[in-house]
């Protein structure tokens, strides 16, 4: 169970990175005129058929060009709208998850193409903003509540990527060199006691709010752009543990990647130059940011290897990983993954800080696994984009008024329970009413202003709350009905693609052969193409590939997961009541194949499909 756990949360990760990817290539595409756009865009509706576990009820997206929109119900609750590739897409859910693909594709005009591309990734920002003000009011929060109960050393983001005890490092001094050289020899001093002089003022004001942001939010700003100039004047180098080095990072540095790396060095000095000259009240932490990256790369250029900052906050979470053979085969892929950013990034000529960013996380989630392999220490899980923001202690040393405290905290708590309730109310699944299939829909029909508009534009018109759309299945065959389809595609499972390629290619038209073979394949004992996982419970014959024996088969599966079960009863003690817990779902999902269903087909692990990854 413990692998499920990290591979629910690593897809959620490649999710994020392939969203990441999506965003460059919207912003490159901006500047280009719809002409661009061939002319056959179209609106890909896809539907991807059931398997164990959340998938039992099938899933939905759709596609535009090479870009996959879709929600997914994340671990932490909530039911959000992802971006990713097309590429990863059909790898998680074709090859991975082993289930089939279908896809419709309407026509579409350039106009509508764009505008439909344009309203999924509006939505994907204020999805982020909102979830962005509820982490905001939390972190406020804290941070009031831990003044009003008098303590003076805040753990505040960024700050824990320096060391407070190692100063005096050569390449902070060299920067200090540089910033005083471009903005005066006192300009730190000076903004250092100019910062002193705020903190004062704005401790004693309490209810006073600046250029539009809270007390607490001022207060934090400031607070971490004191600690930045205190850094800078102290040369404070990064904390040794708040770097990492990785296989793929320690394959050395050619001439001409040390020279990349020395431009985008100057680049990130030029950066922090321009922020502390500029008046955004929220620069501090990519001040913070920006140096300890320009650090990390230095000590790469002195060790000729390519080093780079942790990414995982404090809030990240933690799994103790017991499967090796499988983590053998997601090292694989990682390691293919890191790569792959690697050599992006050194052949990047814009979007430079994006590109950097993206090999820093996959670098990272590369780091934890290869820790967890080599000591068996657990792997630290966290979902979204990483970028390093580990927390490190700022001492408030200036007084305060507790009463005005008190007030603020209550203000704040209002804001934070109506944003939570916002938070929850919006991106909240439920079965019948808030699924992948009826907010697809919704977001899709927002794009216009109204139903004949969009009827207009798509050639066919669906409501979400029309008759069984919520179940995906029955959304893509109303798709079908309503909307003028262009073409249709199918794109068999990773296992009925192996079974066809190679049924043709052993049997020969012998029907000796051709029972052979099926008797074979037809079971989880004996398949060569398929090696049991315990995600996918306790059954003997698959039933996807066969319809007439389906309930015969389906029979021998409810059999095998009662036996299973009832084994389980006497394994309690050992293994907590796993081997009993999956016998029962064994039956469960048993059950519709009695009847001529089928969900259950079987996955793959990262191991088992290492070369087709994304």
């Amino acid at each position: 169970m413990q692998f499920v756990y990290l591979s629910l949360f690593l897809s959620v990760f490649f999710l994020f990175w392939a969203e990441k990817v999506a965003a460059v290539e919207d912003v490159e595409s901006a500047t280009v005129t719809t002409q661009a756009y061939t002319e056959t865009s179209t609106l890909d509706f896809i539907y991807v058929n059931a398997n164990t576990g959340e998938a039992a009820g099938g899933h939905t997206a759709i596609r535009l060009g090479s870009t996959v929109f879709h929600f997914q119900f994340f671990p932490d609750g909530r039911f959000l709208l992802v971006r990713e590739s097309w590429r990863h897409f059909r790898y998680v859910y074709n090859d991975l998850r082993n289930r089939t693909i279908s896809i419709s594709r309407v026509p579409l005009s350039n106009h509508v193409y764009a505008k439909i591309r344009s309203q999924f990734t509006s939505l994907l920002l204020t999805q982020q903003q909102n979830l962005n003000r509820l982490h905001s009011a939390n972190n406020e929060q804290e941070i009031l509540t831990q003044l009003h109960n008098g303590v003076r050393k805040l753990s505040l983001e960024t700050v824990g990527l320096f060391d407070n005890t190692r100063v005096e490092d050569w390449d902070m001094r060299n920067l200090n060199q540089i910033i005083s050289d471009a903005l005066g020899e006192n300009f730190v001093l000076d903004q250092h006691n100019q910062i002193e002089a705020k903190l004062a003022k704005h401790a004693l004001e309490t209810d006073q709010t600046i250029v539009g942001l809270t007390w607490p939010a001022k207060l934090q700003a400031l607070l971490l752009e004191r600690e930045f100039y205190r850094i800078i004047k102290q040369s404070r180098s990064l904390a040794p543990d708040r770097v990492l080095r990785t296989s793929v990072g320690a394959a050395g540095l050619s001439t001409e990647q040390r020279e990349i790396l020395r431009n985008y060095a100057h680049q990130l000095v030029t950066s922090v130059i321009g922020l502390m000259q500029s008046q955004r009240p929220d620069r501090a932490k990519s001040l913070l940011l920006q140096t300890a990256r320009y650090l990390v790369i230095r000590q790469s250029l002195a060790t000729n290897t390519l080093l780079t900052l942790d990414p995982f906050s404090a809030s990240a979470g933690s799994v103790q990983m017991t499967v090796h053979h499988e983590l053998q085969g997601l090292h694989m892929q990682l390691q293919q993954n890191a790569i792959k950013k690697r050599q992006d990034f050194f052949q990047a000529t814009t979007n430079l800080d994006i590109a950097y960013a993206l090999l820093e996380s996959s670098l990272g989630r590369l780091f934890e696994l290869e820790n967890a392999l080599h000591t068996g220490s657990p792997v630290r899980v966290e979902p979204g984009m990483l970028l390093p923001a580990r927390k490190g202690p700022v001492f408030l040393d200036v007084p305060y008024l507790r009463r005005d405290l008190s007030i603020l905290i209550s203000e704040n708590q209002i804001l934070q329970q109506e944003l939570q309730q916002q938070v929850n109310e919006q991106y909240e699944y439920r079965l019948f009413l808030q699924n992948c299939a009826t907010e697809l829909l919704r977001s899709l029909n927002a794009t216009f202003k109204n139903n004949i508009v969009g009827e207009k534009a798509l050639g066919g018109w669906l409501e979400a709350d029309e008759g069984l759309v919520f179940i995906p299945h029955q959304f893509y065959k109303l798709i079908a009905e309503r909307f003028p389809v262009l073409e249709k595609e199918e794109l068999p499972a990773r296992r009925l693609r192996q079974l066809n390629t190679l049924s043709a290619r052993n049997i020969n038209g012998n029907a000796g052969s051709h029972f052979a073979f099926w008797l074979r394949e037809s079971n989880t004992i004996s398949s060569t193409l398929y090696t049991h996982r315990d995600e996918d419970t306790h059954f003997l014959f698959f039933t996807d590939s066969t319809v007439l024996l389906r309930p015969v088969f389906g029979a021998s599966n409810f059999l095998w997961g009662a036996l299973n079960a009832a084994g389980g009863v006497f394994n309690l003690p050992v293994d907590d009541g796993e081997r009993f817990h999956q016998g029962l779902r064994g039956m469960f999902y048993s059950l519709p194949e009695l009847f001529f269903g089928n969900i259950r087909k079987g996955t793959y692990g990262y191991i088992e499909t290492a070369t087709a990854g994304p």
